[in-house]
C-alpha cells in the first residue's frame, strides 16, 4: 500500500487472503515512491504493477522504463495517460470525435469564470483540471451564485495545490475549470467499466450510480446493474483508439436530453472493482495475465467474460457507509423518513435476493468489514467539517457552521456509541 497515513487501519490488510503487505511513500512524495519501487523491485523482481488512482496511472507511465526492468506493467506511456486525465484534453478530443460532453469552459482568470458561469447559466460545477498528484481541492463545488463563485474559486485556487512532476507536464493544471452542471447527477450517472487489450480484445459491464458521497458531486456508495449501451461503448473505444490506451478502464457519463454526455475517464482500477467482480469479470486476473503475456489464458478469460448474461437485479452498497448517511441524513432533516424508507427497501430486496455486493464486508472474511467501519467512524471524529459536509448535509456546505451543525456534530460520540 502506497502512504496512507491510517495503514494500520486500511481495511484490506486485515483480510485472512493477505499473506504480505508494504508500506511505500504516498504517491504525492512522488520521487520518493519511485525510488521505494525500484528498491522493492531490486529486491523482488517479477510482480505485477497497476495503478489504482489517478497518481499513480500516471507516475508508472512516466517512469514505466525504470520500472519496467523489474515490474511486469500493463498500460501505454505517459502521453497517452495525460490526454485522458487532464480533463481539457479529454474535452478537446472528445469535441474532435464527435463523442458529446457537457458545456465546460477553461477560465485562465477569477474575471473569466465569472463571464464564462454566466454564459453557462447557474449553477455550475467548479472543479480540478485533474487530480494527479493534486494536494487538497477536493472534487470540486456545486456553485449557484456570482458570489459562491468567487469565494469557491478563490479557494480552490488557494488549496488545490499539484506536485512539480506534474506543474512541468500541464501548463496551467492550477486553474480551476467549469462545466455546466446537470441536476440528475445525483443519481443519473451512468458507468461503462472493463478491459481493453493491447490488441482490441475488449469486454465491458455498466452500472448505474445511484447514490453518492456527498450525494451533489462525490464517490458512488451505490450502484444498480445496467445494459451496455452500445454506442457509448463504441464512443469509448473510439477515445482509447484516438488515445493510444489500453487496459483497465471506467468511464462516467451523464443522460442529459435523451444522449449520453461523457464526463470522466478512469484509466486504472476503481472504486467498485468488486461490483464486476461480482458480475464475472475478473480485471486483476486480466491485468495480471496481460502484463506477463499469457495470451492464451487472457482469450478465454475474456471470452468466458464476454459469455456471462447474469446480473439482473444486482446492485452495489458499502452497506456500513450507507447506513451511516442515511441515519446522520435522517437526523438533519435532509432526507425526508420516506427518502429514508425507500432507500432501506432499496437495499433490502437485493439483500432478500442474495444480489448485493459489498466490498468491504463478506460473511467469509469479516475483518475488513469491521476494520473499514472503525475507519469511517475514526475519520468522522478527527475530521467532523468534512464529516458533516459529506455525510450529514450531503455536499450543502455553508460558509461557517451554524448552530445545528454543531449540535449534531458535539452528539456524534453518542451516536456511534
Amino acid at each position: 500500500m502506497a502512504g496512507d497515513p491510517l495503514e494500520i487501519s486500511a481495511p484490506a490488510r486485515w483480510s485472512k487472503y493477505v499473506t504480505r503487505w508494504e508500506s511505500a511513500p504516498s504517491a504525492l512524495k512522488a520521487t520518493q515512491l519511485v525510488d521505494w519501487l525500484l528498491e522493492f523491485g531490486r529486491r523482488n523482481p517479477g510482480h505485477v504493477l497497476y495503478p489504482t488512482s489517478d497518481d499513480l496511472a500516471w507516475l508508472f507511465a512516466e517512469h514505466s522504463a525504470e520500472l519496467g526492468a523489474f515490474y511486469h506493467l500493463y498500460q501505454p506511456g505517459a502521453a497517452s495517460l495525460l490526454k485522458l486525465l487532464d480533463k481539457r484534453s479529454l474535452k478537446s478530443i472528445c469535441d474532435e470525435l464527435g463523442i458529446p460532453t457537457p458545456p465546460t469552459l477553461f477560465p485562465e482568470t477569477a474575471r473569466e469564470a465569472l463571464r464564462g458561469a454566466e454564459e453557462l447559466g447557474y449553477p455550475v460545477l467548479l472543479k480540478p483540471r485533474t487530480q494527479v498528484l493534486q494536494k487538497g481541492g477536493g472534487k470540486g463545488h456545486i456553485v449557484r451564485s456570482a458570489a459562491e463563485l468567487q469565494f469557491f474559486y478563490d479557494k480552490l485556487l488557494a488549496a488545490a495545490a499539484h506536485e512539480p512532476l506534474i506543474r512541468e507536464h500541464i501548463a496551467g493544471v492550477h486553474q480551476p475549470m467549469l462545466q455546466g452542471y446537470r441536476e440528475v447527477a445525483a443519481e443519473r450517472v451512468y458507468s461503462i467499466s472493463g478491459f481493453l487489450s493491447h490488441d482490441g480484445q475488449v469486454v465491458a459491464r455498466a452500472a448505474r450510480k445511484v447514490l453518492q458521497r456527498p450525494r451533489r458531486v462525490g464517490v458512488g456508495i451505490c450502484f444498480e446493474a445496467a445494459p451496455v449501451d452500445e454506442q457509448a461503448l463504441n464512443d469509448v473505444l473510439r477515445l482509447c483508439r484516438a488515445t493510444g490506451y489500453y487496459g483497465v478502464f471506467e468511464v462516467e457519463f451523464l443522460r442529459h436530453d435523451d444522449r449520453l454526455e461523457l464526463i470522466d475517464f478512469n484509466p486504472r482500477f476503481y472504486g467498485q472493482l468488486a461490483f464486476d467482480i461480482g458480475r464475472e469479470l475478473p480485471l486483476p486476473h486480466l491485468v495480471w495475465l496481460a502484463a506477463q503475456r499469457r495470451e492464451v489464458e487472457l482469450q478465454k478469460e475474456v471470452a468466458r467474460a464476454q459469455a456471462w448474461q447474469g446480473g439482473d437485479g444486482l446492485v452495489y452498497c458499502n452497506r456500513f457507509t450507507f447506513g451511516l448517511m442515511l441515519t446522520m441524513q435522517s437526523i438533519s432533516g435532509r432526507m425526508t423518513s420516506a427518502e429514508v424508507t425507500r432507500w432501506r427497501e432499496w437495499l433490502r430486496r437485493s439483500r432478500n435476493r442474495e444480489k448485493a455486493v459489498d466490498a468491504m464486508y463478506s460473511a467469509n472474511d469479516v475483518a475488513p468489514g469491521v476494520v473499514s467501519a472503525f475507519r469511517e467512524l475514526s475519520r468522522a471524529l478527527r475530521h467532523p467539517r468534512d464529516f458533516y459536509r459529506q455525510v450529514i448535509v450531503g455536499g450543502l456546505l455553508p460558509l461557517l457552521f451554524d448552530d445545528e451543525a454543531l449540535e449534531l456534530l458535539s452528539s456524534l460520540p453518542k451516536l456511534i456509541a
